[in-house]
């Protein structure tokens, strides 16, 4: 396999580097993962968070005057990040991705939340509970796009203290957090047969799965937390416990999981997102280690499908 480490003669694998040691010639299933990098304290970390709070600021602005031309704009930089080799960017499964086919369907839904329009959904980390089709492939999509600048800047550092060769590359579509607008420059970056590559630091990635199982944690804890407590929300539950009792299977199958139930629990009760990321996910938000890393990176092609 052509890993980062092998192709440029690192003579170090993932414990020993700094960014993900991905195959440069296949799909890595790693994303990158908004919330890791809100709640990191590295100075890598906050810059990006600076360009995620950029852009998504001007998109809900820009949202709520209902310009759609101007919605349009900021959205249009939003292609498939091949650069940087994660998720689905060589697999037939990139068709998910933040490609212009689905831009519409994504600025559709974004547009029409109502969690967007009444400030709950103030935080770009927060996306993945609330819009429909935006799951882990797309918000790593997103996010790279968005912070795209740090991390060529990232990138060039990396190769600066390992000593692999750069070649100047033009790079479409980086984010301008100054002017709130997408360009196009020259860029240094390395080269694998031709075509650029992109590091990305291993603390903020996460694994496939990762998008689908913090919707699902919300959706319980909302459930357990407020549902459960809420009278009128229970006078349509049929109880089949003993003596009448109300069981939480009871509760969530009279309130099956749905962005739009939690986009308007999440309105309803003004505690509930900032409760659960109290309470329940930052105590248990971490970045991969690095065997969980290595799983997916040092798989070999006819393995990878058995990596969840």
């Amino acid at each position: 396999m052509n890993n980062i480490s092998d192709y440029y003669n690192l003579g170090s694998q993932q414990p020993n580097l700094n960014f993900v040691d991905i195959v440069l010639d296949r799909d890595n299933l790693l994303f990158i993962d908004p919330r890791l990098i809100e709640a990191s304290e590295d100075l890598e970390m906050k810059k990006m968070q600076l360009y995620i709070e950029a852009f998504w600021g001007e998109l809900v602005k820009r949202i709520r005057s209902k310009d759609v031309k101007k919605i349009y704009s900021i959205l249009s930089g939003l292609k498939e990040p091949r650069e940087t080799r994660l998720g689905y960017s060589f697999s037939k499964s990139s068709g998910n991705s933040v490609a212009s086919k689905l831009k519409a369907k994504i600025i559709d839904a974004i547009t029409r939340n109502k969690a967007v329009q009444s400030g709950v959904l103030s935080h770009f980390s927060d996306v993945e509970l609330f819009i429909e089709d935006i799951s882990s492939d797309r918000i790593s999509d997103i996010t790279t796009k968005i912070v795209k600048s740090v991390l060529i800047e990232y990138t060039q550092e990396q190769c600066r203290l390992n000593g692999i060769l750069m070649t100047t590359v033009k790079q479409d579509d980086i984010f301008d957090k100054e002017k709130l607008k997408w360009i196009r420059k020259d860029c240094e970056l390395p080269i694998f047969h031709g075509k650029p590559i992109i590091f990305v630091p291993k603390e903020i990635v996460r694994l496939e799965s990762g998008a689908g199982s913090n919707v699902a944690c919300f959706y319980r804890y909302a459930v357990r937390h407020f549902i459960k407590h809420d009278a009128s929300m229970m006078e349509d539950v049929s109880p089949s416990g003993k003596d009448g009792e109300i069981l939480l299977k009871d509760v969530k199958a009279e309130y099956p999981l749905s962005k739009e139930s939690l986009t308007n629990w999440g309105i309803k009760y003004g505690k509930l997102l900032v409760d659960y990321k109290t309470d329940h996910l930052n105590n248990r938000l971490r970045p991969l280690t690095d065997l969980e890393i290595m799983n997916i990176v040092y798989k070999a092609d006819d393995d990878i499908s058995q990596v969840s």
